[in-house]
């Protein structure tokens, strides 16, 4: 009886052992799981994908705007104070931005002699506002002009 015992309980470690390699052979996923993870990767995508269209657009046109409204600032202020009046700004900047005039006059110490217009790209196409030209949302397809009077330092906004 004991060799009996002895031999059943060598055969169930072997069997045992045998269900057990087939059991790690046969893990991973069925090839419906993985359709069911690639319809809703897929879903997501579509989903997701058109709201990062246009962001580099988008970022150019605000940094356009942050730029011309520091410049804005420094050129009107100079001109209300009487200055000292900044250098010529190259245009068109880094960032794209447009500048027609100068912010002084022959030196940076006499007084500009016309208007200065700093100028954005065009707003890209897209859903929503871009960003805003003064207080309005900048249209689609229309560009910021930050204009400077020469001889008050008022500052206007218009789209063209």
């Amino acid at each position: 009886m004991a060799t009996t015992f002895k031999s059943k309980f060598v055969r169930h470690l072997a069997n045992s052992s045998n269900s057990k390699r087939n059991a790690l052979l046969q893990k991973g996923f069925t090839l419906v799981e993985l359709m069911v993870v690639i319809v809703i990767v897929g879903i997501l995508s579509a989903v997701a994908l058109p709201k990062f269209l246009g962001v580099k657009d988008k970022a150019k046109i605000n940094t356009q705007l942050g730029e011309a409204a520091g410049l804005v600032k420094e050129c009107s202020a100079a001109i209300i104070s009487d200055g000292p009046f900044p250098a010529a700004y190259a245009t068109p900047t880094s960032t794209g931005l447009t500048i027609a005039g100068k912010c002084s006059g022959l030196t940076t110490n006499d007084k500009p002699t016309a208007i200065i217009v700093f100028t954005t790209t065009t707003a890209p196409a897209g859903p929503g506002s871009v960003a805003n030209c003064g207080p309005t949302a900048l249209a689609v397809s229309k560009a910021c002009a930050i204009t400077v009077d020469y001889l008050t330092g008022d500052v206007s906004y218009a789209q063209v």
